[in-house]
């Protein structure tokens, strides 16, 4: 028997694996490795490209130290490559789950995964956050960027476990707040910024929910925000760092003051200038995902800035520590008759349109947007119009759209790129 019913099957085994010694967790990671770049090598084009001109053949990568041979990859560089070069040979993609997706980077990329490699994600999130503070028969409600919410219980919920509701933070605030006072979560899950829009409606309504806890990812939680949020919502935040790429990278552990690392998950090198950056030192966030046999990611280069830790662990798991996650930060928008309006909306607006390779959203006031789009492969008559139409499903008439289609958009040298940023939607608690 294979696929993912199997893998539910590993729930079990992965709750156990943080507790291994970190000899054992190693052995993991690097058997994991030896697998994944011995496939990437011979049926991912990309891959074996990479290894020729490195003068490496897969079975050299069976290390952690041995995989710092090869070359970092980026988001761009796989954006650029057609579809069967960055994807195996060997995989039936009709039958992968595929997400798109350009977080806060304004870069969209179409990521592939099998069945068994997508149920192993879900679960590696599961667990981190079951060690958050989730039980399997708490009810958790999710706030999600899509306009589609809707969705057949899985079933695993059928039978009263990890039961989830979905609700769009397209609709206003106030239907979030009559959906979640009829679900009654035990935990809530979203982005700061749909968090903060949340908790300031409730703030001002005077209305409390009975949480148990609040999980937040993507983008920074930073101290001031995690503040506000726990003084609205009484209860503590949890943060959880991942990607569409990576799966679940780390999540907090209140004990330990830091991050544990998913090392059976992924690997993660912090880089400075090209090198290890030390504990305690800033660096990039580069990250291996070690179940992506579909379209693998080996050394991949997150665009995030985090700082690894020095200290041991002291809750009882060995997974290593990240110290601090300096991430990305977006604005809110501002939108007539709507209020604030997370950003994440416009992620999901622009990622599927074709021919877009990057995008950055200017707010310059409550009725103007400056919309900078950036075509892949030359020229695109058209896609002023499709951006124009994607937004327009959101963005009522009264709001201005200045969509400017440019050849390359530019990145000031020693500037983090927001793909949104407004002059007008911050928060002020």
């Amino acid at each position: 028997m294979s696929g993912p019913a199997v893998e539910y099957l590993q729930y079990p085994r992965l709750l156990r694996n943080p507790r291994r010694p970190a000899a054992d967790i190693r052995r993991l990671q690097e058997k994991a490795l030896a697998r994944l770049v011995a496939q990437a090598g011979v049926h991912v084009s990309f891959y074996r490209d990479m290894f020729r001109a490195a003068g490496l053949r897969p079975g050299d990568i069976r290390t952690v130290d041995a995989l710092r041979a090869l070359p970092l990859t980026s988001k761009s560089q796989l954006q650029d490559l057609p579809v069967p070069d960055r994807t195996a040979d060997d995989v039936d993609l009709s039958r992968c789950r595929s997400f798109s997706t350009s977080g806060t980077t304004g870069l969209p990329l179409r990521t592939f995964y099998t069945p068994a490699d997508t149920t192993l994600k879900n679960l590696a999130w599961a667990r981190a956050h079951r060690f958050g503070g989730l039980r399997p028969r708490q009810k958790t409600a999710v706030l999600i960027g899509q306009k589609r919410e809707s969705r057949r219980p899985s079933w695993y919920e059928r039978l009263g476990v990890w039961r989830r509701q979905e609700i769009s933070s397209w609709d206003p605030p106030a239907d979030w707040m009559r959906r979640l006072s009829d679900w009654r979560p035990d935990v809530l899950l979203g982005y700061v910024m749909t968090l903060k829009i949340l908790a300031e409606t409730l703030r001002d309504s005077g209305v409390s929910l009975p949480l148990q806890a609040v999980f937040h990812s993507s983008a920074l939680l930073d101290a001031s925000s995690r503040r506000f949020l726990e003084d609205v919502f009484g209860c503590p935040v949890r943060d959880f760092y991942g990607s569409d790429e990576a799966g679940c990278i780390a999540w907090e552990c209140p004990a330990c003051s830091g991050y544990h690392i998913a090392a059976d998950m992924v690997i993660v090198e912090i880089i400075k200038e090209g090198r290890p950056a030390e504990p305690g030192e800033e660096g990039e966030v580069v990250v291996t995902n070690l179940h992506s046999r579909a379209m693998p990611f080996i050394r991949y280069r997150q665009g995030d800035i985090a700082i690894l830790s020095s200290r041991n662990p002291v809750c009882g798991l060995n997974f290593p520590l990240l110290e601090r996650i300096q991430g990305r930060t977006d604005d809110f928008l501002t939108i007539p008759g709507r209020g604030k309006v997370t950003p994440h909306v416009v992620y999901h607006l622009l990622d599927p349109i074709p021919g877009l390779k990057r995008w950055r959203i200017t707010q310059v006031d409550s009725l103007r947007l400056i919309v900078e789009c950036e075509p892949s492969g030359g020229a695109a008559p058209d896609l002023q119009s499709r951006v124009e139409t994607g937004l327009r499903l959101f963005f009522p008439p009264v709001v201005a759209l200045d969509i400017r289609v440019v050849d390359v958009i530019l990145i000031l040298p020693g500037r983090k790129f927001r793909a949104v940023s407004s002059s007008i939607g911050g928060f002020g608690q």
